[in-house]
Order: structure tokens, then C-alpha cells, then sequence
């Protein structure tokens, strides 16, 4: 007869081996970039719509957003391609490490800038005065169809978004 107990540490280590494998195969995709001209090459060119968001970890609504972010990109697939560019690099004492760290613990998996220009430079490119977080809402040519300063509401994000896809 088996021992229960060796039974259950048998499972015990293969869930924990299995967990521990997920945990360490996902690595989040941020690129570093000097440039804003160059952020909207992030971008996958068969995507119909892209989000940009631009955050920061000391950012608390920024913060607040990203699993909802991280949602929306699950919900529309390819249709939508989601990108983050973090302005961390505009405050001292911080990394990329960091960002790298914070976008792990929260699985995101879209790609995220990390941004080390000037940030009125982005703020010019972008159109935007600073305050974070602001998402913007582009068609696959770059032009700009929406544009939201602050903290999303997830169901109102969902909803412009629906409705631009439904135009195409």
C-alpha cells in the first residue's frame, strides 16, 4: 500500500515545479528608448487599433489601471496591440530593473518603452502636458481616434474601443 503522505509530497513537488517553471519562463517585454519618434515602432503593423498608455510605478492611478490594461489586451487579441511607455527614468533613484520587475509580478504581457529622453520632448510628441496616466487610442496609420487623461474606466475604454473597431 502507498504511503499518503509520500502520495501527496509527490504532487506537492510537481505542482510546485510547475509553478515555479511558469513563474520563471515569462520575462515582460520592455524595450529602452531615447527617442519618442521611435515608440510607435513597438507596435505590431496587422493590428487594426493601438493603445498607448504612458504610466509610471510611482504613478498610483497608473498603477491602479494596468490590470485593466492587461484585460482589454486579453479580450481583443490582435485586433488591438496595447503598449506602455514608462516615464520611471524621469524621477532619480529609479531603474529599468524596477519597471521590469513591477510589470513581472503583474504579468503583463504587452511591450512596455522604457523612456529615457526628456520628458517634455514625449509630452510635445504626444500632445500631453505631463499628468500620467494618459492612454491614447490610434487606428493602424497613426492617426489619433481617442484620447483619455487620468485613470480608465475599464468599461468605458472597452466600449470606444468596440465602437472604433466596429467602423473599420
Amino acid at each position: 500500500m502507498t504511503d499518503p503522505l509520500s502520495k501527496y509530497a509527490r504532487f506537492a513537488a510537481s505542482f510546485l515545479s510547475v509553478a515555479l517553471f511558469a513563474a520563471a519562463s515569462y520575462a515582460a517585454d520592455v524595450r529602452e528608448m531615447k527617442s519618442a519618434s521611435t515608440i510607435a515602432s513597438v507596435f505590431p503593423a496587422k493590428a487594426r487599433l493601438r493603445l498607448l498608455t504612458v504610466w509610471a510605478t510611482w504613478c498610483v492611478p497608473c498603477v491602479e489601471e494596468m490590470p485593466d490594461l492587461a484585460a482589454i489586451d486579453r479580450m481583443f487579441g490582435a485586433e488591438l496591440a496595447i503598449a506602455g511607455v514608462s516615464m520611471d527614468d524621469s524621477v532619480p533613484d529609479t531603474s529599468k530593473s524596477k519597471v521590469v520587475s513591477f510589470l513581472d509580478q503583474k504579468r503583463i504581457t504587452f511591450p512596455n518603452v522604457y523612456y529615457t529622453g526628456l520628458p517634455d520632448a514625449l509630452g510635445e510628441h504626444l500632445r500631453f502636458r505631463g499628468g500620467i496616466p494618459v492612454t491614447i487610442l490610434y487606428d493602424r496609420n497613426g492617426k489619433e481616434l481617442w484620447r483619455h487623461e487620468g485613470r480608465l474606466d475599464k468599461q468605458k475604454t472597452i466600449a470606444v474601443i468596440r465602437q472604433h473597431l466596429r467602423r473599420k
